[in-house]
């Protein structure tokens, strides 16, 4: 009965929460859900191959996941440690077994291949075939020195580069409280050539990068600033080529996570903004941008989050559906556009 008692409180609380926060500009959202399998947590991200299929997502055991429909739901497609074992792995989603098990955070396919690019904090840049398996690993270091938490990746096929982000040494907490007041700037933002097997280093200081994404016309990188609360763009061509400003910020309304670009050219950010009040913990919506950084539409997820520590951590747009990601979920959230 306390039990009970408990949660009807929680829920009273959530819906005077709402009450409160409403906005005209805001969207709430009525969700469908692809589960993962039992004991499975952590569907940061979502990829999609070159034929459609998926979503791909990696989670907190170590392993990327495929949706293979309802019928069959989630399936083993490949992993990122070769330290990784079923018994000591499967269904963990603690910090100290993903240090063995891995935790791939960044996918993305490389479509003159059909290979799966995975970023893992642990383990570096990898790639694994078409068919999956363990995935081998392309980059693990810099300068002799390894990556301190790889973390999201975006790939420019035409040019075959592809750019990915060391979030800093703090991101190996879990507990995003600590992750936001720490001011940690030591993040980078990396670049790596598949043809020539190089990598390069093209910004440092950054505060907790989180997600990346490549304009449509492939002039600029966005890097949003979890820490700094804030989106910064750098240059990859034209009069400003490898400079870097803020093409967000004040209008970024809390902490933004991974970005991803449409197909319109327009981005979807995962914004958490940590609150007051104990409950909710977090406040989950996710806005998107347009080229000139103006938000023009927000969905609030927090409704469907509201047990969820650490809120969302991606809204992916795919063929009119809007994909959503979670660090301590055991599903992926499904939406209308």
């Amino acid at each position: 009965m306390e039990i009970v008692s408990i949660t009807k409180r929680m829920f009273l609380i959530l819906q005077i929460w709402i009450l409160l926060n409403v906005s005209p500009y805001l969207v709430h959202c009525q969700p469908s859900q692809l589960p993962l399998p039992p004991r499975v947590l952590g569907p940061e991200t979502s990829g999609f191959d070159t034929k459609g299929g998926g979503p791909y997502t990696g989670v907190g055991d170590g392993r990327v996941l495929k949706y293979e429909g309802p019928n069959i739901g989630f399936t083993e497609f490949a992993t990122t440690s070769p330290n990784r074992t079923k018994i000591r792995c499967d269904g963990t989603n603690d910090p100290i077994s993903q240090q063995i098990c891995g935790r791939p955070l960044g996918l993305e396919f490389y479509t003159r291949t059909g290979d799966l690019y995975i970023t893992d904090a642990f383990y570096g840049l990898l790639v694994v075939g078409q068919s999956g398996g363990l995935a081998r690993p392309v980059v693990t270091s810099f300068e002799g020195k390894p990556f301190a938490f790889l973390n999201s990746l975006a790939i420019d096929q035409e040019r075959r580069m592809i750019y990915f982000i060391d979030s800093g040494t703090v991101f190996r907490f879990s507990n995003r409280v600590i992750i936001l007041r720490s001011g940690d700037a030591t993040g980078r933002l990396f670049q790596y050539d598949i043809r020539r097997n190089q990598t390069t280093l093209l910004l440092s200081g950054l505060s907790g990068p989180a997600g990346i994404a490549l304009s449509r016309d492939k002039s600029y990188l966005l890097v949003s600033e979890l820490i700094a609360g804030r989106i910064r763009r750098f240059w990859l061509t034209g009069p400003k080529t490898n400079t870097s400003d803020v093409f967000a910020s004040s209008n970024v309304d809390g902490n933004p996570d991974n970005i991803k670009r449409t197909v319109s050219g327009d981005f979807w950010v995962a914004v958490i903004r940590r609150n007051i009040l104990p409950f909710p913990p977090f406040t989950s919506r996710g806005q998107r941008l347009n080229q000139l950084g103006q938000v023009i539409e927000t969905r609030d997820f927090t409704a469907q989050y509201i047990l969820s520590p650490a809120g969302i951590s991606e809204v992916q747009e795919y063929k009119g559906k809007l994909y959503v990601g979670s660090l301590d979920q055991n599903f992926v959230g499904v939406y209308n556009v």
